[in-house]
């Protein structure tokens, strides 16, 4: 099976055009930044709940990033979140640490492409080449 891209290229191409439609251009730059800015605190938040085993809480804050990922295109870090979820709501956390150092792997390529990203596309500079 082939690893997700850090970054949908579908997903970013989707963004841009719709940035196209709106007045101010800006989208995609947003988007990043809202992702940004809100993604850390849901990261600590698995963690903190996963070591503690508090499951509904687990449950949310990974469907929570699961969800953000997804809308932008974080397919690695969306996968994950994805099955720390489902282990949450089975209240199963079978080999959680790995789980967790592969969270964290994906959430640092994610926040440093999607950096990159924000800031080519800040400058009409071209992306392509930080797409999967």
């Amino acid at each position: 099976m082939k690893d997700a891209p850090v970054i949908d290229r579908e997903t970013i191409e989707m963004l841009r055009e719709m940035d196209a439609l709106t007045e101010d251009d800006n989208l995609l730059v947003e988007l990043i930044d809202e992702f940004l800015s809100h993604s850390h605190g849901l990261i600590v938040a698995i963690k903190k709940n996963s070591h503690h085993q508090v499951f509904d809480e687990l449950a949310t804050h990974s469907h929570s990033l699961k969800g953000a990922s997804l809308n932008i295109g974080a397919l690695s870090l969306f996968k994950i979140c994805d099955t720390l979820e489902t282990m949450a709501r089975r209240q199963e956390l079978l080999d959680i640490d790995n789980l967790l150092t592969s969270l964290d792997l994906a959430y640092q390529q994610t926040a440093v492409a999607l950096t990159e990203i924000r800031n080519r596309a800040s400058r009409d500079e071209p992306i392509d080449d930080l797409l999967g």
